[in-house]
């Protein structure tokens, strides 16, 4: 029996990246039974016709034409059952771990007072209303005749899913908070994704995650690959760029919102991360021809 790796085992050849978001149509045309599949990243099923069966270690879910369900990474044997005459068909979206916790950074003010349902499944199947079928219609669109979606629009198209799966279900929403294996990997991500503009030391933030100093900075070179101090720099001299680009607010004005205490440690800086001056990459990209 064959196993099957997805998404890659989908994407023909070509290669995506490790917190690429994928969306795929998908259609068959014969029933198939009890396949190996390891699920390698998150996956959002979108059922349009037949019914699907899928087996965890320790529970199965059926899904129905007119459901969708939120599965998490693992091994799984899946069956596809088509709907009379009909081909199987769905919509499916893959997306990782990094990618469901940036959702959960970002709209924390919206989470952060429900109280999640306590039973944990592998797995949570939602019923397609008017909305999500409008939501299917729109992909469908989006990917008429092969088109390719940027970035950009799978970002969009998936955070409109998850928030409207918040909207509509808020308790049983938060426990899809199981694909995320590690609370205190979340936790420290908030906290520093939170704190990127202010003027706070390593220490500060080791105490907001309820860790000692030690603990922290082996965690958070875990999950970044780098030192808090070395990411906390990068991360503010990025969000400095990014305003100089988007504003046409001074360098002086910007160095005291990325959480620098003087003008001058920040333009070294600065040059030291882009090879030029604030003022300068200002120059360079506010010289747009009109």
């Amino acid at each position: 029996m064959n196993t099957y790796h997805l998404p890659e085992d989908l994407l023909e050849g070509s290669s995506a990246g490790q917190n690429e978001i994928i969306i795929r149509h998908y259609t068959s045309g014969h029933d198939s039974v009890k396949n190996r599949i390891i699920l390698n990243r998150n996956m959002i099923n979108l059922l349009i016709s037949g019914t699907k069966t899928i087996v965890y270690p320790d529970s199965t879910a059926v899904v129905r034409a007119g459901e969708l369900v939120v599965l998490s990474t693992g091994n799984v044997l899946t069956s596809e059952l088509l709907a009379g005459a009909e081909h199987f068909t769905s919509i499916l979206f893959y997306f990782s771990n990094e990618v469901f916790n940036q959702f959960l950074i970002k709209y924390d003010h919206l989470l952060n007072k429900i109280t999640p349902q306590r039973t944990k499944q592998p797995f949570l199947i939602f019923r397609q209303d008017s909305f999500i079928k409008q939501f299917i219609l729109s992909i469908q669109a989006l990917m008429h005749k092969g088109n390719i979606l940027s970035a950009e629009v799978r970002l969009l198209k998936i955070e409109e899913l998850l928030l409207y799966l918040l909207h509509a279900d808020p308790e049983r929403f938060c426990s899809i908070q199981i694909l995320t294996s590690d609370k205190q990997e979340l936790q420290i991500r908030k906290v520093v994704e939170s704190h990127v503009g202010q003027l706070i030391t390593v220490e500060e933030l080791a105490f907001l995650c309820h860790m000692s100093t030690s603990t922290f900075k082996r965690k958070f070179n875990d999950i970044y690959q780098t030192t808090p101090r070395k990411w906390l720099l990068a991360r503010k001299l990025e969000l400095a760029a990014e305003m100089l680009r988007i504003s046409d607010e001074s360098p002086s004005a910007v160095y005291m919102k990325v959480g620098y205490q003087n003008h001058s440690s920040f333009s070294e800086a600065f040059r030291n991360h882009f090879g030029c001056t604030p003022s300068d990459y200002q120059q360079m990209h506010l010289n747009v021809v009109p």
